[in-house]
């Protein structure tokens, strides 16, 4: 595809030459159109896109052992990140290649099993490529939190590009599925299925979440100083997703709930929630009341956040579930159709992070996890993703030093202009720009914050 958006009371796409610019108000009209999306896609399609998951590490074990360091970073970022992308912007292009790919991947674990003579030394290779504190069995636990973050760090960048990204994909603004609908809510449950009892005081624990804090701050002011676009209908006017993770790593670490009291306290949190939004008329007032004050004007954040919270406490019971078996896979299957036909009942809000939307979250994760720990169970040995471990280990700074490379791209570009062809090098540069230097760091043995 190639040509410039135009508006003309919906975003429209023309097959003429693109100017690559226009003036600031035009620019922000584009702007305030191109990112309404009203429909969404199908809960199907939303499933069919976690499928690039499971293909994507399968495929990575037929990479090659022997490699430099840079080599073996660029190669590897290049493996797992790229695909990821296509898939999400290019899905008539990407599913021929990750068919191929999951082909090619199953050979070789066929072959791997006709020579289990040879695999010890293979096994050594593999546990030299993923020296890392995960077990074998933990491993699926590990790639399934790393990919959730590569995801979201590759739509928060494509979304801008309208020649590239299907608008369907973008937020919903009220109701709706869409693939860039689950970045919030996949975090969060990937945060509290890893969760991992501390032995720190909860003070000390709640402390550490400064960081988080201080950039959901700094955020605030820069959008603010900068004047950047960002739809009020995501959190609101200075709310933002860093003070959603923070107020619900405070409120879950304060009451430190054991899975068994988690689970429960989610049934209680989210069905009080709902009952507000259903019959107290909090669903009217979250879609339509004016911004007069700061909490009307921040309302979908604040609001939210008691959706989110549930979700993690989910997430915390649904983690201890998590094994190495094949009735570890039978478990999560059946909680992702349980959560699927749940979240049918009523129309699914992000904005409002309603009893749909976390029923929606569970089930795509469940089926995640699913998937990936099916894969891990048929294909061992396997070698490691340095980019995964190293995303992994730093997720704060992985996400941060994305958002940072967004902004600069959205500083210096008008990217709802820019044509098919520079959109997708600028996408395939983004992404290994956040990817490689954490892939690196982690071959290097190195910590990162």
């Amino acid at each position: 595809m190639s040509g410039c958006p135009q508006f003309d009371g919906a975003l429209t796409w023309t097959y003429e030459a693109c100017s690559w610019g226009t003036s600031a108000e035009g620019y922000r009209r584009l702007q305030e159109l191109a990112y309404i999306n009203r429909t969404g896609a199908s809960m199907l399609s939303m499933f069919r896109l976690m499928l690039a998951y499971p293909v994507v590490i399968f495929a990575h074990g037929l990479l090659p052992l022997e490699r430099t360091h840079r080599a073996r970073v660029l190669l590897d970022a290049s493996s797992v990140v790229l695909p990821v992308a296509l898939q999400f912007s290019l899905p008539h292009v990407a599913w021929p290649l990750l068919f191929t790919l999951a082909l090619l991947a199953a050979h070789h674990v066929k072959l791997q099993m006709g020579h289990k003579g040879q695999s010890s030394s293979e096994s050594s290779e593999s546990s030299e490529s993923s020296e890392n504190s995960e077990s074998e069995s933990e491993r699926f636990i590990m790639e399934y939190r790393a990919m959730v973050m590569v995801s979201t760090c590759v739509v928060i960048l494509a979304v801008d590009f309208s020649s590239l990204f299907p608008r369907m994909h973008a937020k919903t603004e009220e109701f709706g599925y869409s693939l860039m609908d689950l970045g919030t809510g996949s975090i969060i449950f990937a945060s509290a299925v890893t969760r991992t009892k501390s032995t720190r005081g909860r003070v000390r624990r709640m402390l550490k979440l400064w960081p988080v804090l201080a950039i959901g701050l700094s955020r605030a002011a820069l959008v603010w100083g900068t004047d950047y676009h960002v739809p009020q209908s995501e959190y609101g006017v200075h709310w933002n997703f860093f003070f959603t993770v923070a107020v619900v790593r405070l409120v879950s670490t304060a009451l430190d709930l054991c899975p068994t009291a988690a689970a429960a306290a989610a049934l209680f949190t989210l069905g009080t929630y709902q009952c507000y939004l259903s019959w107290l008329g909090g669903a009217e007032f979250l879609l339509h009341a004016e911004r007069l004050d700061l909490v009307s004007a921040n309302r979908e954040g604040i609001l939210s956040s008691a959706g989110y919270l549930g979700l993690h406490w989910i997430g915390v019971w649904v983690g201890s579930l998590l094994r190495g078996s094949w009735r570890c896979v039978h478990q999560l299957l059946l909680l992702a159709a349980l959560g699927g036909s749940a979240s049918l009942l009523l129309p699914a809000s992000r904005r409002m992070c309603n009893l749909s939307y976390v029923m929606l979250m569970t089930s795509l994760n469940c089926w995640v996890l699913a998937l990936l720990a099916g894969i891990d169970r048929l294909a061992r040995p396997r070698p490691a993703s340095i980019t995964l471990q190293g995303v992994q280990g730093s997720m704060l700074a992985v996400f941060l030093l994305a958002n940072l490379l967004t902004g600069a791209v959205n500083m210096v570009l008008q990217p709802l202009l820019v044509p098919f062809g520079p959109a997708l090098m600028i996408m395939m540069v983004y992404c290994l720009l956040w990817s490689a230097p954490f892939a690196y760091l982690h071959a290097r043995k190195l910590k990162s914050w």
